[in-house]
């Protein structure tokens, strides 16, 4: 039992300490993936058209991954993309790691300035939900744990270093009309 405890402690701090070791984000290397995702969008909308007419749909909002796992996809997605992603200086490793990490940032920033709004959304949920007269109390505890616990989980999920968020921060625009 106390050979595991120790194995979890380490790995546990090995984990944290590489996750922190990560270079900082830069201003040029925003720029590249802005403009690599501009370049990208016909391409990214007929990935999105094509798992759509497929139902493949297994993107999980709650993996921490899923932003990697995707840009990933799309590095391989077509040789064009392929070409178009590596013409702005990125490799298969570097590119899902560092467009995850700003689109991560340009979420964060996003939610800190729709996070008043998101918050009267989900209370506005809760409140028509305590209204519903076909649902048991127990029902309703239950359903407002459970948003109020996936609002939290999303927020953590997206939760961004503040390093890069302050590295994203002057490119919001340009990353909002990239990824409109």
């Amino acid at each position: 039992m106390l050979k595991k405890i120790l194995l979890l402690a380490v790995l546990t701090f090995l984990f944290a300490f590489t996750a922190n070791a990560m270079s900082p984000l830069t201003g040029d290397q925003v720029e590249r993936v802005v403009k690599t995702l501009e370049q990208l969008d016909p391409i990214m909308d007929q990935m999105e058209e094509e798992k759509e007419e497929s139902g493949e749909s297994d993107v999980d909002p709650f993996d921490p991954e899923m932003l990697n796992k995707e840009f990933a996809m799309l590095y391989g997605y077509t040789p064009k993309a392929k070409m178009i992603i590596e013409a702005n200086g990125f490799t298969d490793k570097t590119w899902p790691e560092t467009a995850g990490r700003v689109v991560k940032a340009f979420a964060s920033i996003a939610m800190e300035a729709e996070g008043n709004a998101g918050m009267a959304e989900l209370e506005a949920a809760i409140a028509q939900m305590e209204a519903d007269p076909n649902m048991s109390p127990e029902q309703k505890k239950m359903m407002k744990e459970h948003m109020l616990s996936s609002m939290k989980m999303a927020k953590a999920m997206i939760k961004a270093p503040a390093e890069d968020v302050k590295v994203v921060r002057p490119y919001f625009e340009k990353l909002s009309n990239a990824m409109e």
